[in-house]
């Protein structure tokens, strides 16, 4: 797969080339350099700055004088940087960053170092999403193609006054393009590129008279998986003492699961895509003074999703470095997603008033997923970790690992890196419905005060069962079974809002604004069904009424010959019943109640004033406050034995000082948006994997995706956003720089207890030790650590980016040229330890990436071609990462893509 890929990419360089070449041959033989100059010459005189139009304020404003740090980036652009949907926004926008969570599709959106990832039904985004202006509460929802944008528009720090709820540090708007009645016309665009990459994107307009229109638009998208994909087959030969004489010979039976093993090839291998969505708009005049637009949308997702890759960069030159490339997985169950989303939006403005205009917009949305996920990707634990081998339960005989000397030379337990891992994560069934309703009141006219008013009304009605799947766990080869039931999860929030402006003279103008919300959160009747070998819920894996027997590796070493015993426990004894792939699991298996609901209220506010200087320079100030609800989690039994807790957490506050300037100079050839900003967090929501208790039978640490509270952080930056028109005739410059100081003022329950074995026995930095004080539930001991200073995850300190475009005009019509873009980052981090050292670094470190593309436009017949190429230089890119079994693994960007593309506009 990798060498074919390779050879794809070689030969598509190739016809890039050729084609580049041909250009140029072709833009030299239509006009002599004389007519090329005069062309140039009358093509630079009609180069203007286009006026961009922004509703950040709830208003259609100017974005040099609207008084709020946003950038607009137009389907244009958005397809030119290859960004399909919000995963790939984060090049463009100065202090953010993107990612994703493989296992459940979330979308994880960082802006001036503040996020969230938890992507549960009951979980908030700290950037919220919208869509016409409505707000979308699912992070899944970012996934959804952009196709027919007339832009989208991110907006930095809190949004809570008038875009509400869960917007602390942005607010996300993705604004689509409206039916016209001027004209019928429409686009296509078809690309082909790397790993038989093929995606196409077009619109249609249709005026219906002189009051109705109406539009339609389609995106989709398939390509080949980047990595190397193999079948997980694995059987285990291991050979404890290195005597030649193996506890456990290979048997040619596989020792992973293989209920769900397929062979599947490039089109069906983990990163591979296959999606598509569309888009109806009906837009009609009632009478002279209001209107409705209706829009239908549907994006509907097939890929097998991404997946956590070893990461064989940092293992590079260590005890456990990879023996395959990077790209690479074994895979005993083949990602399959089906994922839709269904939304419904009316719109309805009326100015039939003189003195004010009023707006209603609902939006009913519908979120079905199915997902099923290898959680180990095959990345086993390194035959030389010293606690390779396996936890004997049975018989008293207690581990038996490779070196169990080295655990006490070091002064550690024994810890067990059992030879496989096998976990199997599927999203059986969710579906997340949403309705949103928001009337708002606008002032109309001169008068030096100018209002907006409005009441928001959001309901959330979620379900889903989450299952997870262990055949082979807590490091002695005890089945363990899991199901999360959440049959009515929920949210319900209201809000009223209102904003005032006051221009003292047209020049100055005051902003005041408030907004009170409730919140509430429940859970009613959900429940967690688990067994675990013969401790939790015992004997329930297998419903046969003679099961195998659940500590068959308990014999290994002790009972000569135990490998030949028909009672052995291997994949062959697996069956569709058993466990969590059985579909009454749940009903079989007692569960907690999960019942639980919680409320809050809070009142959010912005004070800003802004001053016109002079028609070239605009300046404002503002402070703002943001608030995001708190919540809880899926109840968790912290030691296996009947101790269950829901870990509540309390809701997230900000409050953020800003100045800022935009400005055209140059005679008005170039733009400046810049700004400085310092925000204050109280109780910070944090998500990570945390470590919240440990077995009272397995001794084995018990851990959770946890959300917390940070009690302070503080955070700031300074961001520059350029636009030079003409730099150079037929030159085009734009781009953005921005200095990030994220910083965790303090957190009064920080811990290190990442990968304390490996450092000590690799001779890197420690971890602080246990405090006897601080018991872990089950037991063990907390290693505290003071954490104030650390930077926030996903904060880079420093980042820039910026493009350089040149145009030539020949005389007959054809416009051609290329255009690079240079990013840059430096050093980030995935957790508050922002550990540091060697392969254990936990981030990812400073890299730049190169984008490329070269077009042909013939403005006459309204065509295009462009050759395009992204990350050129072949960057290694993080954008999360998960301790593995003695190392990292961790979710990656792309490699190096290349393609063509071809549009054709018509009316």
């Amino acid at each position: 797969m990798v060498g074919e890929n390779m050879l794809t990419n070689s030969s598509l360089s190739n016809q890039i080339l050729l084609v580049c070449g041909m250009s140029l041959l072709l833009t030299q033989s239509v006009c002599s350099q004389e007519e090329q100059q005069a062309a140039e010459s009358e093509s630079a005189q009609s180069q203007e700055m286009e006026e961009i139009v922004v509703t950040a304020t709830k208003r259609a404003t100017n974005l040099m004088t609207t008084p709020v740090a946003v950038s607009a980036v137009s389907q244009e652009r958005l397809t030119e940087q290859n960004v399909s949907d919000i995963t790939d926004l984060g090049d463009l926008i100065p202090n953010m960053q993107v990612g994703t969570s493989p296992s459940d599709s979330g979308v994880q959106v960082t802006v001036r170092g503040i996020t969230s990832n938890n992507f549960t039904e009951l979980g908030d985004p700290t950037v919220s999403m919208h869509v016409d202006g409505m707000y979308s509460p699912r992070p899944q929802a970012g996934l959804a193609l952009l196709h027919d944008v007339e832009r989208v528009e991110i907006m930095r720090g809190p949004q809570g006054t008038l875009f509400g709820r869960n917007s602390t540090s942005g607010s996300i708007n993705i604004v689509t393009s409206n039916p016209s009645t001027s004209a019928t016309e429409g686009s296509f665009e078809f690309d082909a590129g790397s790993y038989n990459k093929i995606a196409g994107r077009g619109w249609f307009n249709l005026p219906l008279g002189e009051t109705a229109a109406l539009r339609v638009s389609s995106m989709f998208e398939r390509a080949d998986s980047f990595i190397d994909q193999v079948s997980d087959e694995f059987d285990l030969e291991m050979d404890v003492n290195g005597d030649g004489v193996p506890e456990i010979p290979a048997d040619g039976i596989p020792n992973t699961d293989q209920r769900r093993n397929k062979p599947v090839d490039d089109s069906d291998a983990y990163f591979a895509v296959n999606r598509w969505a569309m888009r109806a708009a009906l837009r009609f005049d009632v009478m002279d003074h209001s209107n409705i637009k209706l829009t239908y949308d549907m994006y509907s997702d097939a890929s097998p999703g991404g997946i956590s890759l070893k990461d064989c960069e940092k293992a590079a030159g260590t005890f456990f470095e990879c023996d395959h490339s990077l790209w690479h997985a074994r895979i005993n169950v083949p990602g399959e997603l089906d994922f839709n989303i269904n939304t419904l939006r009316m719109e309805f403005v009326s100015d039939f008033f003189d003195e004010f205009s009023i707006e209603y917009r609902l939006a009913a949305s519908t979120q079905d997923r199915f997902q099923q996920y290898d959680g180990d990707g095959g990345a086993f634990a390194d035959p030389e970790h010293p606690g390779y081998g396996i936890m004997r339960f049975c018989c008293g005989a207690g581990p038996l690992v490779r070196d169990a000397s080295a655990f006490e030379r070091l002064g550690f337990p024994i810890q067990v890196k059992f030879p496989f891992e096998d976990l199997q994560l599927t999203t059986r069934d969710s579906t997340y419905e949403s309705l949103v309703h928001e009337l708002q009141f606008q002032s109309t006219g001169s008068s030096p005060l100018s209002w907006i008013a409005g009441v928001f009304l959001m309901s959330e009605e979620n379900e889903i069962r989450f299952d997870v799947e262990l055949p082979f766990c807590c490091g002695g080869g005890i089945p363990l079974a899991q199901s999360f039931v959440q049959p009515d999860r929920g949210v319900d929030t209201q809000a009223i809002f209102a904003q005032v402006d006051y221009s003292f003279d047209p020049d100055v103008n005051l902003t005041v604004g408030y907004r009170q919300t409730w919140d509430e959160k429940y859970d009613r009747n959900g429940s967690n069904h688990s067994t675990i070998g013969y401790w939790v819920n015992p004997g329930l894996y297998d419903p046969s009424p003679a099961p195998f027997w659940f500590e068959s590796w308990g014999l290994i070493g002790v009972v000569p010959g135990w490998h030949a015993d028909p009672a052995w426990y291997q994949s062959d004894k697996l069956t569709p019943e058993m466990g969590s792939l059985a579909e009454n699991f749940p009903d079989r298996v007692p569960g907690t109640d999960n019942t639980y609901s919680a409320d809050w209220s809070q009142g959010t506010w912005r004070i800003g004033a802004d001053y016109l200087v002079n028609p070239e320079l605009f300046v404002y100030a503002s402070v703002a406050t943001g608030f995001k609800a708190g919540g809880f989690g899926d109840k968790v039994d912290v030691c296996e034995c009947g101790e269950v807790t829901a870990f509540p957490y309390d809701p997230e506050n900000v409050t953020t000082y800003e100045a800022g300037m935009k400005a055209e100079v140059l005679d008005r050839k170039m733009r400046l948006l810049g700004n400085v900003f310092l925000s204050t967090y109280s109780d910070m929501q944090r998500t990570s994997w945390v470590i919240v208790g440990r077995s009272q039978h397995t001794d084995r640490e018990i851990g959770t995706l946890l959300t917390t509270n940070l009690a302070e952080a503080d955070i700031f930056g300074i961001e520059l956003e350029f636009d030079w028109l003409e730099p150079w005739q037929g030159g085009h410059v734009f781009g953005w720089a921005s200095y990030l100081n994220a910083e965790i003022g303090k957190l009064d329950d920080g811990a290190d207890g990442l990968f304390c074995f490996e450092r000590a026995y690799m001779n890197l930095e420690a971890c602080p030790a246990e405090d006897v004080s601080q018991p872990l539930e089950g037991g063990g001991f907390r290693r505290p650590t003071d954490l104030s200073g650390n930077k926030l995850p996903w904060s880079p300190e420093l980042s820039f980016s910026v493009t350089a475009e040149h145009s030539w005009w020949t005389g007959n019509g054809y416009q051609y040229g290329p255009s690079v873009t240079l990013n840059w980052q430096s050093e980030m981090f995935f957790n508050d330890v922002n550990y540091d050292d060697g392969p254990f670094h936990a981030g990812q470190e400073g890299f730049m990436t190169l984008n490329m593309h070269f077009k042909i436009i013939n403005e006459r017949q309204a065509w295009a071609v462009v050759a395009f190429g992204y990350n050129m230089t072949d960057e290694v890119i993080r954008s999360w990462a998960d301790p593995g079994p003695g190392y990292w693994r961790a979710n990656f960007f792309p490699p190096r893509q290349m393609g063509l593309r071809f549009s054709k506009s018509f009316n």
